[in-house]
């Protein structure tokens, strides 16, 4: 292994960013496996709730994914009843995505165990640990 080799192992952040982020995921996602969830769906359907008739390409950007990974998501949560897409008024090529009464009630039986693995990663990361991942988010998403 060359020396570049070695600081790259040891000094990248793209390797600890994605670290982080799969050790986060686990843990939502364990919490939310015994609903046949998982953490990455919760977090589209909260957006889709809380948005209404959002289109694709504003979901993309709010959950800063590409938009045929999002697109790949929506389809498959389409199919187990949780959203849907129609085809807009204005544009037929524009499609909204909605949350349908089952995505609802999925979330609603979901955020008990959303809070079990929030206060899990709150006390992991502990509050500078917390404070400094939102503080890092929102310095790159500006």
């Amino acid at each position: 292994m060359t020396q570049e080799n070695k600081r790259a192992a040891r000094e990248c952040l793209g390797l600890r960013a994605r670290l982080l982020s799969r050790l986060i995921s686990a843990i939502y996602d364990e919490a939310f496996g015994k609903l046949g969830l998982k953490g990455s769906q919760f977090t589209l359907l909260n957006a889709v709730a809380n948005s209404y008739a959002a289109r694709p390409s504003e979901l993309a950007k709010v959950l800063a994914m590409d938009e045929s990974t999002l697109s790949r998501n929506v389809d498959r949560m389409c199919a187990r009843g949780w959203l849907r897409l129609e085809a807009g008024h204005d544009d037929r090529r524009s499609h909204r995505v909605f949350i349908t009464s089952q995505g609802a009630g999925m979330l609603k039986k979901a955020y008990p165990a959303w809070l079990r693995a929030q206060s899990e990663v709150t006390k992991q990361l502990g509050p500078d640990g917390v404070s400094a991942l939102r503080s890092v988010v929102d310095k790159l998403r500006s």
